[in-house]
């Protein structure tokens, strides 16, 4: 069976599906298309670029970045989706909303390790750079590299007692491994309709902090070096702060492991019948 996922560049949250779909699903899992039968699972992956032949085996995914071909709906078993936001804009069944499958990590990994990182930010992996490591070191937070391996990004996430992040399966990972956890917003281009959409399948409201954008490197104008120096000196004062001092979230332990057993008989019943 085919696994799809977004492979165009390296991320965390895309390369759960390689981390975690292994683990739970019996049928061997194949990174190449050539299978009739197509799993899709973890990411905002229900839109035009869906492949374009085969059965399709929509398991935890969301909308967003465009749209879904009426083919492509002629031709998938919806097993479930990310959140209602989902299944409201395609008209499916509101039972069939029940989380992101990133949740499964509760189940895989260790809930109890070490805590030797005291606030760690993960940024959205679109948007990151040397420049915005550096930042946090000055503001004494830990940074997490959105693009390395997932063992490493688990184990960094787990270790800590506290997350900020734009990278929302920074999120997901830190509810699963139950790391409070706080939102940032450090680019205008974030879709944050997944962020409401996972976090309504939580029975959660998401509340945005914004920090300045980062750009890997400045203007080359004068004004360019100091408006760079002062967003930078602005990015980490104001991450400090939130890491001092912030709000930080948590949800219902009885809410994710609803979701996690209810996610959990899906896969139960597709191993059953493959």
């Amino acid at each position: 069976m085919y696994l799809y996922s977004y492979r165009k560049r390296p991320n965390f949250g895309d390369a759960l599906n390689d981390y975690l779909w292994p683990r739970f699903i019996r049928t061997p899992l194949e990174a190449e298309p050539g299978s009739n039968e197509v799993f899709v699972g973890i990411g905002t992956l229900l839109n035009e670029r869906l492949p374009a032949s085969g059965v399709l085996h929509i398991f935890g995914s969301g909308l967003g970045y465009g749209t879904v071909p009426a083919e492509a709906v002629a031709r998938w078993t919806v097993h479930f989706v990310r959140g209602p936001l989902t299944a409201a804009s395609l008209n499916l069944d509101p039972k069939l909303a029940i989380s992101d499958p990133g949740i499964l990590l509760h189940r895989t990994e260790d809930l109890n390790p070490k805590k030797d990182i005291d606030c760690a930010f993960m940024p959205h992996h679109a948007l990151f750079s040397e420049r915005m490591r550096q930042l946090c070191e000055q503001a004494g937070v830990h940074f997490i590299h959105p693009e390395a391996s997932c063992d490493s990004v688990i184990d960094q996430i787990g270790r800590s007692r506290k997350l900020i992040c734009s990278a929302m399966h920074g999120a997901i990972t830190a509810e699963a491994l139950r790391v409070p956890w706080l939102p940032v917003i450090t680019n205008r281009q974030m879709l944050l309709s997944k962020w409401h959409d996972w976090s309504a399948s939580m029975q959660t409201e998401v509340h945005f902090h914004k920090l300045p954008t980062i750009w890997s490197h400045a203007n080359r104008s004068p004004h360019g070096w100091v408006l760079a120096k002062f967003k930078g000196n602005t990015f980490s004062r104001k991450l400090k702060q939130l890491a001092r001092t912030g709000n930080f979230q948590l949800g219902a332990d009885r809410i994710l492991q609803d979701r996690i057993q209810r996610i959990e008989n899906k896969i139960h019943d597709f191993n059953s019948q493959i």
